[in-house]
């Protein structure tokens, strides 16, 4: 049974040559066994791994083929000039042990239990893998730390990406990085030594060309779209108000193939860098355009004085559209606003704006516990309207039915033991909440950044929308349009 071995394994040996290319044609032919499990076993298909068993490792396979020839020819030639055999001591210690029926059986065992335990290893840790890259682990393994995060992207638009879409991204070289930093995380949950709240740092982030490109194509951005901004008065009947804006959504013109509207810098020619003067990226220093790689405007700030963080960053989607997962809403009353619009909460019912945003702007200064958040915020409502709005105070019913729609704001926006609480991660994508005049757009767009001759980053609101209305009653929307409002919001 053995005899071909006896005869053939021990040639490899017979110089360095030929056991070089033993061991190219064994790592090979492990590889693609190893990887090509792996490639059956992954949920979806990876280009990178695919790649490497198809194309590089039978290249090495074959390759260590050609080397074993070149050694067996190399070892004639060795043969004839010696008039003899050569002596080989590795091939004669190996074709010793062969003859041996004991280390035969003993060297068959240990094949198969190897191959047995490869195999395990790899299905086992294939689903490891598998596990690890799913939102589910990321989100609750450390439950504490990432519940903020992963309550707020259970809600989110990109529910169906995968946390390692966007956090790590194709590559095997990012996914190593991300395992090695997993591991300082993972030290920081052990010790408590994390920082409260999650620090989103771009600068630990994929570039967008890497990660929102892959579903979302700039270069299909394009023409303008309607937005509505429903708000809601602290009057009785909570009225609705709208702002009508026509977005400038732009991008890449079919006919002209220039870029125009909010998107006009996602040319491939074009290359925005901005100095950030702090870590969230709130004050932002020199601005510099670049056009085909040549400086074209250079915009520095009128009253300079503080020192960019680090070196200049290229602007890409990150930079506005920094939430586009995580969002939070930016106060008490937009929450409300929301729950409005999403008819979370009646506003049928009197005053319930009024009272539900003081209810949350009271409980998150207080940072009430989560798990006692329902049980005060009914007390406390019912108490505002005895104070503020006496005989309005909706029935026991309607009032909890209220108060649970306000604590679901409250469960989704304060995390008190990760020092979070509206307003936090503020959303840079427009300018909504506190202080939006120095934020959002405004961090660029201030008629404060200018350039040496005088021009200015414009903050002229009609260069990214158009006002079709502003704080007006629905019914005041032109009839074409009405149909695009949200049904908790139509007139």
């Amino acid at each position: 049974m053995f005899g071909w071995l006896t005869s053939f394994i021990p040639r490899l040996g017979a110089n360095w040559i030929t056991l070089l290319g033993a061991v190219l044609t064994t790592f090979a032919a492990g590889s693609m066994a190893v990887l090509g499990v792996l490639l059956v076993l992954a949920e979806k298909a990876d280009v990178y791994k695919s790649a490497v068993v198809l194309l590089v490792l039978p290249l090495v396979f074959i390759a260590g083929l050609l080397v074993i020839a070149v050694g067996f020819f190399w070892q004639r030639i060795r043969v004839r000039r010696s008039g003899g055999a050569v002596p080989d001591p590795l091939g004669d210690a190996i074709a010793a042990a062969f003859r041996d029926k004991t280390i035969r059986r003993q060297t068959l065992f240990v094949a198969v239990a190897t191959a047995v335990n490869v195999l395990v290893v790899l299905v086992t840790g294939t689903a490891a893998v598998n596990y690890m890259d799913t939102p589910e682990f990321c989100g609750t393994l450390c439950h504490s730390v990432m519940q903020p995060e992963y309550d707020t992207y259970r809600e989110s638009p990109h529910s169906r990406v995968k946390c390692v879409t966007c956090h790590i991204g194709p590559g095997a070289s990012f996914a190593v990085k991300s395992k090695v930093d997993g591991l300082r995380q993972v030290w920081g949950v052990a010790t408590g030594s994390y920082r409260r709240p999650i620090p989103s740092p771009v600068e630990e982030l994929r570039p967008a060309r890497d990660t929102c490109e892959q579903c979302h194509w700039p270069s299909k951005f394009h023409g303008n779209r309607v937005a509505f901004r429903m708000h809601y008065q602290d009057d009785e009947a909570n009225t609705p108000t709208v702002n009508t804006l026509l977005l400038k959504i732009g991008g890449r013109d079919s006919v002209t193939g220039e870029f125009h509207g909010i998107h006009w810098h996602v040319d491939a020619d074009t290359e925005i860098q901005y100095e950030s003067l702090d870590e969230r990226r709130e004050r932002i220093g020199t601005v510099r355009v670049f056009r085909k790689g040549a400086l074209v405007a250079e915009y520095k700030p009128k009253a300079p004085g503080t020192p960019p963080t680090g070196a200049p960053r290229t602007m890409d989607c990150i930079d506005c559209h920094n939430r586009p997962t995580h969002v939070y809403d930016a106060t008490p009353a937009l929450a409300v606003d929301r729950a409005f619009n999403e008819a979370l909460l009646d506003r049928n019912v009197p005053f319930l704006h009024d009272v539900a945003t003081k209810a949350l702007s009271e409980a998150a200064e207080k940072s009430v516990n989560r798990d006692s958040a329902g049980s005060w915020l009914a007390k406390r409502m019912k108490a505002l309207y005895q104070e503020l709005h006496p005989g309005t105070t909706p029935s026991d019913e309607t009032l909890g039915k209220a108060a649970e729609g306000v604590a679901r704001l409250y469960l989704y926006n304060v995390y008190p033991d990760m020092s979070l609480t509206f307003g936090t991660h503020f959303n840079h994508l427009g300018h909504q909440g506190e202080d939006k005049d120095r934020r959002g757009c405004f961090r660029c767009h201030d008629d404060e950044h200018a350039t040496a001759d005088g021009k200015t980053i414009s903050q002229d609101c009609e260069l990214c929308h158009e006002i079709l209305n502003m704080d007006e009653h629905p019914s005041s929307v032109p009839d074409p349009l009405k149909s695009l409002m949200h049904r908790a919001v139509k007139p």
